[in-house]
């Protein structure tokens, strides 16, 4: 009998240990995001500007970025999995400077700043974002505005 108590205390365990470790894992799958899918242009001084950073940051929550191809264009990511950003009022940062990496293998040469600080460390820059495709076009001027390289 004692043998029965022992087997049914061993498979209660191990079932109560199985549920909790399916708990650990949830019901599989990223977690999900309101997000409105944001795309564009960016262009300095008439011509499109590749390999800018644009940062999005709403108001409250995390921000979204994404960088700009040989044609001016992006499209932002709020997470690694999650494309646009969350619906809301936002303030735009546009940048080229990289610090690179000197020490990575090969090493990463830095991108100086081609944007003047006007959109960037003293950007007035705002867009607002939706539920479902959004548009948001940039068309910087360097007239008017410093270019400041980041010390580090």
């Amino acid at each position: 009998m004692s043998f029965l108590k022992n087997s049914f205390f061993n498979y209660a365990a191990a079932f109560s240990l199985s549920l909790f470790a399916l708990s650990l894992t949830g019901c599989g799958g990223a977690p999900t995001y309101d997000t409105g899918l944001v795309t564009g242009t960016i262009t300095l001084d008439g011509s499109p500007l590749e390999g800018a950073r644009v940062e999005f940051y709403p108001e409250g929550g995390s921000s979204s970025n994404g960088m700009t191809d040989a044609s001016g264009k992006y499209e932002l990511k709020y997470t690694k999995s999650t494309m646009g950003a969350v619906p809301g009022s936002h303030s735009v940062s546009i940048t080229t400077y990289d610090s690179g990496d000197p020490d990575s293998e090969p090493p990463i040469a830095a991108v100086p700043e081609k944007v003047p600080t006007k959109y960037n460390t003293e950007s007035k820059l705002n867009a607002d974002v939706v539920l479902g495709p959004n548009e948001h076009n940039f068309d910087l001027e360097t007239a008017g505005g410093e270019v400041v390289q980041p010390q580090e």
